[in-house]
């Protein structure tokens, strides 16, 4: 049966090297990682929204929303009412325009939809198989943001954009580092996630980080490095567990649609689990879908996990019992990392990294020179660094100068070649609500 994980848009990662011999390009990211606390920039009922902000071309912005899902919907429409409109509007325009040359690669009965009805009935397909197994909290946020918008966006319209990467999955490099990657440092346990989707998309003009502060009995706060008005979440981090996902082209046994979208299993393990087990048990006992890696780390196991999820089964992978094939992806104590391609990879890049900087996996080496060199990371990328709890993102934009550090005009520069912000989530899941 065809595996339904496809990357339509060219969803690629990470490919490494370490010197001019290997067989990736790159360099050094020198741009700077601001440290700074978030400016707040204005405050709404249930809604505050921040920004650290260095210039043009080097912000990023911080939503944190309270309340219930609806409350928390509602929100962020009416904080981000002038940008969300434009951020749907763009995005349908480019899936529109964009997929022509990639539908021989969907499933035919996707293929037969979009050929004879068009992309957003394929989008309405999947809601229509993935809604029985939806928690109604995800309808109700999505309802928010259609009531908040005073309707000029159609609640039905909300809905199949979050079904697009249930469509067209996700794909990235997964890194977990703990114990002796990390021992030449003050760190507990670390983690990478680097989404490449062409900076062509509109996506890149909307990034935000969104701090949920759930209603008392809906989880715990967390955060979603993610896009103006999409609820799902792709790169998601709590104070007990960070998820990164990447696409697993590999598998090749059944498929099914009819199941919880990843992106919104995601989230949830993000806002409700505390541990490594829990969001293997949610893994477990959801529905799934499509094949895709995630990766899963936590502060109380002081480790990390890659796991292989489809839809008929699920393998869990430790820093033992990862299928490893030197030279190409070596066996580390305390590290386990899946490259950009179809596993198992013979591509020397991930592993020579690995090889060069075990022991010593921190934030600034991965910013700079892991990611400098695999050109990874081009829509967004962040880094979990759970013992001190701060979480670093950097996303695309203008193409920033590093003698200068102004941006040059009409340039679009991708995550990974661009500056850094360091977020104390200390400080960010302590936020309070406005009374």
């Amino acid at each position: 049966m065809r595996n339904c994980v496809v990357s339509v848009f060219v969803l690629v990662c990470v490919c490494v090297c370490v010197n001019a011999q290997t067989d990736c390009g790159g360099s050094t990211n020198t741009l700077p990682i601001y440290k700074d606390t978030p400016t707040l920039l204005r405050s709404i009922k249930n809604a505050k929204l921040y920004s650290m902000d260095h210039g043009d071309g080097k912000t990023i912005r911080v939503l944190h929303l309270y309340g219930t899902p609806y409350e928390m919907g509602f929100a962020q429409a009416r904080i981000l009412s002038d940008e969300i409109p434009i951020m749907f509007k763009n995005f349908f325009k480019y899936i529109d325009d964009q997929i022509a040359p990639y539908i021989s690669k969907l499933p035919k009965d996707i293929q037969k939809i979009i050929e004879e009805d068009g992309v957003p009935a394929a989008l309405q397909f999947t809601y229509d198989l993935t809604k029985d197994y939806t928690p109604q909290r995800f309808f109700d946020e999505m309802q928010g943001l259609s009531d908040g918008l005073n309707n000029t966006i159609e609640y039905k319209t909300i809905v199949q954009v979050h079904m697009f990467p249930e469509l067209i999955k996700a794909s990235c490099s997964i890194i977990g580092a703990w114990g002796e990657a990390v021992a030449n440092t003050s760190d507990v346990v670390n983690q990478l996630r680097a989404l490449d989707w062409g900076i062509d998309n509109p996506l890149v003009n909307h990034p935000i980080v969104v701090v949920y502060h759930p209603n008392e009995g809906n989880g715990h706060p967390f955060a979603s490095l993610t896009w103006t008005g999409f609820i799902g979440s792709v790169t998601s981090y709590s104070p007990h567990v960070g998820v990164s996902e990447k696409v697993w082209l590999s598998y090749n046994e059944t498929a099914s649609r009819a199941g919880i979208p990843f992106h919104f299993l995601i989230r949830d393990m993000a806002q409700f689990d505390v541990n490594i087990d829990a969001a293997l048990n949610r893994i477990y006992n959801s529905k799934r879908t499509c094949s895709i890696h995630l990766g899963l780390g936590s502060i109380s196991d002081k480790q990390a996990r890659v796991v292989e999820y489809s839809h008929e089964e699920v393998f869990v992978y430790d820093d033992k019992n990862y299928p490893a094939y030197p030279p190409y992806h070596p066996l580390f104590d305390g590290l386990v990392f899946v490259n950009k391609h179809v596993q198992p990879s013979k591509h020397m890049c991930m592993g020579s990294l690995m090889s060069k900087y075990y022991g010593s996996i921190n934030a600034e080496n991965t910013i700079r020179q892991v990611l400098g060199y695999t050109q990874s990371g081009d829509v967004h990328a962040a880094f979990y660094e759970y013992g001190n709890n701060n979480m670093y993102v950097s996303v695309a934009g203008p193409t920033i100068d590093p003698n200068t550090l102004q941006p040059q005009k009409n340039t679009t520069s991708p995550a990974h070649a661009r500056p850094w912000f360091k977020l104390d989530m200390d400080v960010q899941f302590a936020v309070k609500q406005d009374d």
